[in-house]
């Protein structure tokens, strides 16, 4: 007997709308990316440093490309999440949604760390 978990292929049960819990989680995730941007130039102008490659190229071409780049990768990820939120990773340990939900809080970590830094630095 041959077991075919396929955790990569939709059911015909996954409903063909997006539940707003997972819109809100992955708008938030999209709001928290734009403050992070944010306080990311200001403190770069401030002394800080960069430490991502691809986001230190994107900051050396202007301070727009770097926000618009940061929001654009972001947005593709998100985009991504909630196409697949009902799949399994990881041999079924992980789902879509379960990521989703801990890049907000990444983010939110995130910006309490920038934030902390801009209060140690004024």
């Amino acid at each position: 007997m041959e077991r075919n978990i396929d955790h990569f292929t939709p059911t015909k049960s996954q409903p063909a709308f997006f539940e707003a819990k997972y819109v809100l989680c992955l708008f938030i995730i999209l709001i928290l990316c734009l403050v992070d941007g944010t306080m990311t130039i200001y403190l770069i102008g401030r002394g800080a440093r960069e430490v991502n490659p691809v986001m230190k190229a994107a900051l050396s071409v202007s301070n727009g490309f770097f926000l618009f780049m940061k929001y654009f990768l972001t947005a593709s990820g998100v985009f991504y999440l909630l196409l697949h939120g009902r799949r399994r990773i990881f041999k079924g340990l992980v789902s879509m949604e379960e990521i989703a939900g801990s890049l907000v809080l990444f983010y939110e970590g995130l910006v309490i760390y920038e934030i902390t830094i801009y209060h140690l630095i004024i």
